[in-house]
């Protein structure tokens, strides 16, 4: 997902308006320089979040709770961020474009409590509304660009998330479940909002249930993606992918691409990336979703389907997008392999492949009072200085620079 402190950096980009004080700052400022695990960014914190809740501006304080919320994010404090994320969002009900990129934060520390269906349901409000927006700016081509931009960035991070490729599965065709199997799985939906499966047990039984009242081959399919989909909710990935391989088989039509089966295949390999070990699967199952979406538009097009046409090449290129990201984000020989713990309980997820040289890059952008067009710029003129150096050495060559130049 879309890093926290770059999705910050989108608050103000479009008028330019910060609505906090320098006294704020300061204190933000402060929050960034203690060590992780220091008390003190907790102090910092609460002052913070009393000066939000001070008589002042709607914005200024959505705006000091967004900093608390990815500050307290960044430090791995994620139930109480999405606390103060969720309160930001209430306070911008009248700024359409502020309260989209607090719903999107609001997604990002909602996903790290296992709070799927929220987070999800939030970064899919945020898109839509960013989408509503930029119809405003058809005569301010530098605004339109950006929101183009962002939407996109957006589409290509959802499609990395098995929540979004589940939209996609009835789009053309209704759901093949009948009715009692419908009921059956919209129960299951509604216990894993609400966290109400003590074990995975429990969920297997509800799926052999369902699979007993199935009658055709397509709803079976369609069960195995359900509960494949239940299970790496639960924090059970491996499972999930076993399902979710059978929920591609079933779905075989017997000749040519059929729109439910790509669409069972992009769920598993939005799966199979969350663990290493299946990194190579996934990009065969990506690779073949996209060549398979471009057989769906070609017939699609043959029939003078143009909305079908459509959606079928928008989406081709966002998964192309989205695996191109995946390839730069694979870690190299030389590379530390990422963590890949599954999500149970209250483990954390894994972290990003490129945890040290984002970790990097926020110092930087910490030393630079979160100003990224500057702390970009630093990079671009250590690249210039040394262009075969790679991204890590360029961020922290730009960190020892600043260093230098400040004291």
């Amino acid at each position: 997902m879309l890093d926290v402190f770059e999705a910050l950096n989108w608050l103000n980009a479009i008028d330019h308006s910060s609505h906090i004080n320098a006294e704020i700052r300061r204190l933000i400022n402060g929050a960034a320089e203690f060590g992780q695990d220091d008390s003190k960014v907790r102090v910092i914190l609460e002052r913070l979040r009393s000066c939000a809740y001070s008589p002042c501006d709607p914005r200024e304080k959505a705006e000091i709770l967004l900093y608390c919320a990815t500050i307290g994010y960044w430090r791995g404090w994620h139930s109480r961020a999405a606390n103060d994320a969720r309160e930001a969002v209430l306070c911008y009900e009248d700024d359409v474009h502020r309260q989209a990129v607090a719903l999107w934060i609001l997604g990002i520390t909602q996903w790290e409590v296992h709070e799927n269906h929220d987070a999800y349901r939030n970064w899919a409000d945020a898109r839509e509304m960013s989408r509503q927006r930029e119809p405003f700016f058809q005569h301010f081509p530098i605004e339109k660009s950006w929101y183009r931009n962002r939407i996109r960035q957006m589409e290509v991070k959802s499609a990395a998330r098995p929540e979004e490729s589940w939209t996609w599965l009835n789009y053309f065709e209704r759901s093949s479940l009948r009715a009692p199997t419908q009921q059956l799985v919209e129960c299951v939906q509604q216990k894993i909002r609400e966290r109400a499966y003590p074990t995975v047990y429990a969920l297997m039984q509800d799926l052999q249930e369902a699979t007993r009242r199935c009658e055709e081959i397509h709803e079976r399919a369609e069960i195995y993606l359900e509960f494949g989909l239940a299970l790496y909710q639960l924090g059970n990935i491996h499972y999930a992918i076993e399902l979710l391989r059978k929920s591609v088989l079933y779905f075989n039509p017997g000749i040519g691409s059929y729109h439910k089966q790509v669409v069972a295949r992009c769920m598993l390999g939005a799966l199979e990336w969350m663990q290493q070990s299946f990194d190579d699967q996934a990009v065969k199952d990506w690779g073949r979703c996209i060549d398979e979406f471009e057989n769906l538009r070609g017939w699609a097009d043959r029939d003078h389907l143009q909305e079908k046409e459509e959606w079928y090449a928008q989406h081709r290129d966002i998964l192309r997008a989205a695996l191109l990201e995946k390839h730069k984000q694979s870690p190299g020989p030389s590379d530390p392999a990422p963590d890949t713990t599954e999500r149970s309980g209250s483990t954390p997820p894994p972290s990003p492949p490129d945890d040290q040289p984002k970790n990097l890059y926020h110092e930087l952008l910490m030393k630079v009072r979160w100003d990224r067009a500057v702390a970009d710029r630093l990079i671009e003129f250590e690249r210039k200085k040394a262009p075969s150096a790679g991204r890590h050495e360029w961020i922290k060559r730009a960190i020892e620079r600043w260093d230098r130049d400040n004291q």
